[in-house]
């Protein structure tokens, strides 16, 4: 059974889940690291509600057969600060992941930075 395993901030296991269409919503938002069919990870901020359409990455609150890891442009991972000025600091860029290629995710709950996590393009747990 492919698995989604959640993990805590500190890195301790928290719990799993069967990795589907119904419960990938559950890692929406959190540092996640998707483990593919050919060996490679691909680690980013989920975002599984989104579609693109016409050059534009828009939400519409399903799940679809893929999601988006995404990670920040601009961002000194010495720092943990976006860089750069303006608007350009926030840019990100989107990777899109089939989920039928997905053998494993590994999610660390709460990691997103709006959540109190560590802003961070890393699959890396910390202690507060």
């Amino acid at each position: 059974m492919r698995k989604i395993i959640f993990y805590n901030n500190d890195g301790t296991y928290n719990h799993d889940e069967e990795l589907n269409k119904e419960n990938i919503g559950h890692i929406m938002g959190q540092m996640s690291k998707c483990h593919l069919k050919d060996g490679t990870e691909v680690a980013g901020f989920s975002d599984s509600y989104r579609t693109y359409e016409k050059s534009k990455i828009k939400y519409d609150g399903k799940v679809h057969d893929y999601i988006y890891l995404w990670t920040w442009d601009n961002l000194d991972e010495k720092t943990n600060q976006l860089i750069g000025k303006g608007s350009e600091r926030y840019n990100t860029t989107h990777k899109l992941v089939y989920i039928s290629d997905i053998v494993k995710i590994e999610s660390i709950l709460y990691s997103n930075p709006k959540w109190g996590g560590k802003l961070t393009n890393k699959f890396d747990t910390f202690k507060k």
